[in-house]
């Protein structure tokens, strides 16, 4: 690999890293929570993980669908009943029951449960793809603004926020992160703040 290929690939994993960023920045500022079905070995279940928290899928566990409710109680009676629905299932199938899991389930049928649930309580779940297009709209607004602010020079209250920072972190005998390392999180905060007021709206 030549060097100017080794630097592109860096630099589109660095957008790439960015970007992820900001999508979680956007599904924090929501309060989103996550529906998972996570397979470790033969065994499936439904788990509720709320943006920001333990990831799921960390380790030898696989997680096999996700979706996206609004309020965290949803996601909650979601799984709950999906469970309920996949270990009744089980019973009539005379397979092994192993609560809380759903034990021996094809991950296929759980997926299936966790949907006719959500619909039949008329909770919506969002996939992976549409919290990323809702996502990109406040982002490109957020990087509209900030564009428009350079070109007017109106960045001095934001680079002086960044000087301040760095006199705090040597005052506490810590090393400061970078400016592009700083203005990243900078500009996920505005993404958060956005999202946030949404969520309020």
């Amino acid at each position: 690999m030549s060097p100017r290929a080794g630097s592109s690939a860096a630099a589109a994993r660095r957008a790439a890293k960015g970007r992820a960023a900001l999508i979680a920045a956007y599904r924090e500022g929501l309060g989103l929570a996550a529906i998972v079905v996570i397979q470790k070995g033969a065994e499936t279940r439904i788990a509720v993980i709320r943006e920001g928290g333990a990831s799921a899928g960390s380790g030898p566990d696989t997680v096999m669908a996700r979706w996206w409710c609004r309020y965290a109680t949803d996601a909650e009676r979601v799984a709950a009943a999906a469970t309920a629905r996949s270990r009744r299932r089980e019973s009539q199938d005379e397979l092994p029951r192993s609560p809380p899991s759903v034990s021996a389930a094809a991950a296929d049928d759980v997926s299936a449960a966790v949907q006719g649930v959500a619909k039949r309580l008329r909770v919506a779940l969002y996939s992976d793809d549409e919290i990323c297009m809702n996502a990109d709209t406040i982002i490109v607004r957020v990087e509209e603004e900030i564009e428009n602010l350079k070109r007017g020079g109106q960045l001095k209250s934001v680079n002086q926020s960044y000087r301040a920072y760095r006199l705090e972190a040597s005052a506490r005998g810590e090393k400061a992160a970078p400016y592009a390392e700083w203005f990243n999180k900078y500009k996920a905060n505005l993404v958060r703040e956005l999202a946030a007021a949404l969520r309020h709206a």
